[in-house]
């Protein structure tokens, strides 16, 4: 009975090494992203996954870093976006992330995200269920009856939700959090910073 108390407490202490190694190295599978939330193609040099909560501050800041950098790059670089809402902070950041999916189903995912993060202030402390997350899919002329049944279904939460459980494996603790070639990189301003090393590395060849 010893040896099997060693071996089952190697076998868990070998387990968590693993895991520490694999979140340390990056090298956990990255699940693709719905299309709607990407931007460019599989051919770009440089991919950006961001990890993303649509009421956290430094995220609206990112968001606007990340369309200079689409423009700027445009044809070498591909974004996709990753939920990570932190509900425990932000509690309207899941519904929040589950209406941008939502209006993605109608292929306004990147203009409804831009009208969370510039009008955080409205919707983010609010004490009930935001009724701005209905306004921005009018305002975006959307289906409303397609928009409320999707909000309302299982399949874009549980789409948040793989996230959120994808952001854990890779131990995404803070949001904005990047990805960069699967290369971590958290806030915007090491994002510049790695976007400029692939950049003179890309000169350099």
């Amino acid at each position: 009975s010893s040896d099997l108390i060693f071996i089952g407490a190697a076998v868990i202490f070998l387990s968590t090494l693993g895991i520490l190694l694999i979140r340390h190295l990056d090298v956990l599978p990255h699940r693709r992203a719905p299309e709607f939330r990407t931007i460019g193609n599989d051919e770009a040099k440089i991919h950006i996954e961001k990890f993303t909560d649509f009421a956290c501050p430094a995220c609206a800041k990112a968001n606007k870093l990340i369309h200079k950098l689409s423009k700027a790059y445009k044809g070498e670089i591909k974004i996709s976006v990753k939920h990570n809402p932190f509900v425990s902070t932000h509690q309207w950041s899941l519904q929040a992330a589950v209406s941008a999916d939502c209006a993605g189903e109608q292929k306004k995912f990147w203009d409804y995200a831009d009208l969370l993060y510039e009008n955080q202030r409205d919707w983010a402390d609010a004490r009930e269920m935001p009724k701005e997350f209905k306004t921005y899919a009018e305002k975006l002329n959307l289906d409303i009856n397609k928009f409320d049944a999707c909000v309302d279904g299982p399949e874009a939460m549980q789409a948040v939700k793989m996230d959120m459980a994808e952001g854990k494996r890779l131990n995404v603790n803070s949001t904005p959090t990047f990805f960069i070639n699967k290369k971590r990189a958290v806030g915007g301003h090491q994002l510049i910073k790695a976007v400029r090393k692939f950049e003179y590395l890309r000169k350099k060849k």
